[in-house]
């Protein structure tokens, strides 16, 4: 027996558990299956066996899957070497592989004798996540002595990026944990809080529009926390896809300058007005898409987002001129009466960020680089 493209694997075990409103075992196949897994039910030959009642990381998922010959060798809370999971090549690894699932202990001996690799999660695993740009420890994490709330409380954790703007980073992370929970308790799907989300995207276009701020905000701020829980949710429950990312960051990339206009739109109604209004709009839009163009090169020439080059960029990205430290900047003076100058100072901003981005793509020129989360 071989090891296939998509390796077939079968899950050991059963608990009578739920992990964000799956049972353990749908729950299991589907993070299997988002790491490249053909999960099959009892299968006599699948390449890969493992336990259904440990919880593993998305990045040990993935080693296993890539990796013919890995066995994950875990400690229980009692100390003792438990196999979690093993990617057999042989029919005579796949025997010793579901022997020692059963074991009360594994014998490591035994696998290396059959041409099995023991390792530990970080052993198997890399440190660096590159689809949510940070750096994660590999977990294990065994429901018999852990539990769910563990559990649940690290998936969530490790589904959040680490490398974005100061409101998602510092005032999300908490309600969103229990939202997304709730969300995924009453079967709510990642696209239905999209869906939402693009609801409060035009409604606070139009409170923007009609100078209706406070209302406008509490619109706006709803939808980016949505914006927030709708990922999670995804990468909790495993339902990402292809739609639901061209859905989520095509509402992300079209709608900020759309509520840029509207503030400018607003302020005149309201009868605000400067004499350089019209080319701090200007600022703004253009501003944006240089932005979004500069990463995108960055992104072709280097392989991966300019904000992760290095820890400067990083903290860049917390406070660099999008959609959320801009709604913020101009929401603070507005609340002080002072829209206007705030709708200067998310110029002005624009114009430092910008520069910014542009002085270090040139910085980084064509050859290639690495981020800084990766060494």
């Amino acid at each position: 027996m071989m090891s296939q493209t998509s390796p077939t694997l079968t899950l050991h075990g059963d608990l009578p558990v739920e992990l964000y409103g799956l049972p353990l075992r749908e729950w299991q196949g589907r993070a299997w299956r988002s790491a490249g897994a053909e999960v099959q039910e009892e299968s006599a030959d699948a390449a890969m066996v493992a336990s259904a009642g440990w919880v593993l990381s998305k990045g040990l998922l993935l080693a296993l899957v890539q990796q013919p010959g890995a066995a994950l060798v875990e400690r229980t809370a009692a100390g003792d070497a438990k196999l979690v999971a093993a990617h057999c090549t042989t029919d005579e690894q796949r025997r010793v592989a579901l022997e020692a699932l059963d074991a009360p202990s594994a014998d490591e001996a035994a696998l290396q004798a059959v041409g099995l690799t023991p390792q530990n999660a970080e052993e198997l695993a890399g440190r660096y996540n590159h689809q949510l740009r940070k750096r994660e420890t590999p977990y294990a994490i065994d429901l018999l002595s852990e539990g769910v709330p563990q559990a649940e409380k690290e998936l969530f954790k490790s589904s959040y990026k680490g490398v974005t703007d100061f409101v998602t980073k510092y005032a999300w992370p908490v309600p969103a944990r229990y939202v997304t929970k709730w969300c995924a308790k009453a079967k709510l799907t990642p696209n239905m809080v999209t869906t939402a989300s693009l609801v409060l995207v035009i409604l606070a276009f139009w409170f923007f529009w009609q100078g209706q701020f406070a209302l406008g905000f509490i619109s706006g701020w709803a939808m980016t926390f949505l914006d927030t829980v709708d990922g999670k949710l995804a990468r909790t429950t495993m339902q990402s896809s292809e739609w639901g990312n061209v859905f989520d960051h095509g509402i992300d990339l079209i709608h900020p300058p759309f509520w840029y206009w509207a503030w400018y739109v607003g302020l005149q109604k309201l009868g605000y007005g400067a004499p350089w209004l019209d080319e701090a709009l200007w600022v703004i839009l253009v501003g944006y898409v240089l932005g979004r163009v500069i990463e995108g090169i960055f992104m072709r020439v280097h392989g991966f987002h300019i904000h992760v080059w290095k820890p400067m960029d990083s903290f860049m990205r917390e406070i660099t001129a999008r959609r959320n430290p801009n709604t913020f900047i101009f929401m603070v003076m507005a609340i002080i009466g002072l829209p206007v100058l705030g709708f200067g100072l998310v110029a002005v901003w624009t114009i430092v960020c910008t520069l910014f981005h542009l002085v270090r793509l040139v910085q980084a020129g064509t050859q290639k680089k690495t981020s800084w989360l990766e060494a």
